[in-house]
């Protein structure tokens, strides 16, 4: 309907993990910043940490924040409302993409409408399973936020390598609860 409102919004697997509306803390020092190649490096959770899509709680390792910064190559709006902005490093010298998602919401809504302005989508829209949006800027961003699992997209043995697409990361930064456009 517009960059804040989402009709036929449906909640995904671990939709309260993923919907943590924590604020980013105060001290700085207690942000990691990361590469995407960084993250994609990370090793998935042990097969002994209870995790699955019905999952409600954030892991020990998810209650990390972090400021990835990284090349914004693309958009996608998913059938949850949420944008997926995927990230690769800014000097694209190593390999690795990460997504970030911003979900919808009221505290979304600035990040939203920052976001859906360098796209060239207008509204309202609809699709049926996940659209990419066009870019009209290319930006070096920095995300802020708390790194989640998403065992959605995560392999039987649990590594940190989707299937699909290829080169990409199952760990994510999901809530975006801050964005900084670095260039």
């Amino acid at each position: 309907v517009s960059p804040c409102e989402w009709q036929g919004q449906k909640s995904g697997s671990r939709w309260p993990a993923k919907t943590d509306p924590s604020p980013v803390p105060s001290d700085g020092s207690t942000i990691q910043s990361v590469t995407p190649s960084q993250i994609y490096e990370w090793k998935g959770p042990e097969p002994n940490v209870p995790l699955t899509p019905e999952t409600d709680t954030r892991i020990p390792a998810e209650q990390k924040w972090y400021n990835l910064t990284g090349s914004l190559v693309s958009v996608k709006v998913e059938d949850d409302g949420d944008i997926t902005l995927v990230l690769k490093d800014a000097d694209d010298k190593k390999a690795g993409s990460v997504n970030a998602e911003i979900p919808v919401g009221p505290e979304w809504c600035d990040l939203r409408k920052l976001v859906f302005g360098w796209t060239t989508q207008s509204f309202p829209f609809s699709f049926k399973a996940s659209q990419k949006l066009e870019l009209r800027e290319q930006h070096v961003i920095t995300v802020t936020g708390k790194a989640l699992f998403d065992v959605d997209h995560a392999p039987a043995d649990r590594s940190n390598r989707r299937t699909k697409p290829k080169k990409y990361s199952v760990w994510e930064i999901h809530p975006v609860m801050a964005l900084h456009v670095d260039q």
